[in-house]
């Protein structure tokens, strides 16, 4: 099987219109796993240019009328840990895709405060887990060191910049929307 890593934030809405990546690639005898990301304390990535963020807005715009996402902006950026956490046990428990979706549209469709644990079970139960065993697995040490490896591992390859992918051909990092890669070099990275 081949195996596509995607270095991923639930806060990143480009890292939510690249979803849909999970159905286009199923069937296709691919992997894709998805890795937390934290901006590394000792990131040098490259500055943008003046205007980006309109620029990144109006282009964002485009692009979810494009891959059929509604995007509305939250009204502040959350902490995304916890639902890191949570998406490592949704794994272990075959309810990712799902857990997965639903924290980018309780981000951008939403505004739901994925910072409180009571709204991420809410949600783990919604996609068919445990709420009282998912509030466990929050604080399960194994879990907790899931997602702190995948954001050591991140800055241990340099990955200054979401979304990241790496496959056994090469890596993609974006650090300017114009950047993002088509469905084609996705796929021949892997």
């Amino acid at each position: 099987m081949r195996k596509l890593e995607i270095f991923f934030d639930y806060n990143c809405p480009f890292c939510y219109t690249e979803v849909s990546l999970i159905d286009d690639f199923k069937g296709n005898n691919v992997e894709i796993e998805w890795k937390t990301w934290r901006m590394p304390v000792n990131a040098n990535p490259p500055e943008k240019p003046t205007g980006y963020m309109e620029e990144a807005k109006q282009y964002l715009k485009e692009l979810a009328k494009r891959k059929a996402v509604t995007i509305k902006p939250p009204s502040e950026k959350r902490n995304t840990r916890l639902a890191h956490i949570g998406a490592k046990f949704a794994k272990d428990n075959g309810c990712f895709e799902a857990y997965h979706k639903r924290i980018f549209q309780a981000i951008w469709n939403k505004d739901e405060n994925i910072e409180d644990r009571d709204v991420l079970s809410q949600i783990a139960e919604e996609v068919g887990l445990s709420k009282e065993i998912f509030k466990n697995a929050l604080v399960d040490p194994n879990y907790v060191q899931q997602v702190e490896e995948d954001i050591q591992e991140a800055e241990d390859k340099k990955i200054w910049t979401i979304p990241s992918y790496i496959g056994n051909n090469g890596e993609i990092q974006v650090h300017h929307f114009k950047d993002l890669p088509s469905l084609e070099k996705i796929g021949e990275l892997i």
